[in-house]
């Protein structure tokens, strides 16, 4: 049984899952240091995490030591070095268009927030307006104020004993 979980695993399909691709470019902003080997184990780990939390929770030492015995190995890094090529395109290209264009595909009931917290400061740093966030003037109301109609409340040492 957990041959399947773990042949089920291989295969599950990551790069079209949404809720995946939209942690990854924060998991990999983190490690963008490190050499591409070190990537892809954190792009396995993170996809064994996930898949373990949200599909079915399986043992990761277990599933290292199937994959070792079954040479599925060379495949894999095959599939990483492809899902890694692809998230580093799409997070450059979601970087790109934040900073050329933050107003793109952007409406008013619905406006494109940074999708992570150092895009965010990015923009901030740059002095780029955030979008969804209401621009309020820095003045008063420059209207005339209205005249009270209600007697103001008596303050305590005024109040009749």
């Amino acid at each position: 049984m957990t041959e399947q979980i773990f042949e089920a695993f291989e295969n599950y399909d990551f790069e079209n899952d949404t809720k995946f691709q939209s942690g990854l470019p924060s998991i990999l902003n983190s490690h963008k240091d490190k050499p591409k080997e070190k990537l892809n184990a954190v792009i396995e780990k993170a996809k064994y995490f996930y898949y373990s939390k949200i599909i079915q929770e399986f043992d990761y030492d277990n599933y290292l030591t199937w994959k070792m015995n079954t040479n599925k190995s060379v495949s894999s890094n095959i599939e990483n070095n492809t899902v890694l090529s692809s998230t580093m395109i799409s997070q450059e290209t979601l970087v790109r268009d934040i900073n050329n264009n933050p107003q793109s595909e952007q409406t008013k009931d619905n406006p494109q927030y940074p999708r992570t917290f150092h895009q965010l400061v990015e923009m901030i740093s740059k002095e780029q307006p955030i979008p969804g966030i209401k621009q309020i003037p820095n003045e008063l109301n420059k209207g005339t104020p209205s005249i009270p109609t209600i007697k103001p409340r008596p303050k305590p040492w005024e109040k009749k004993i």
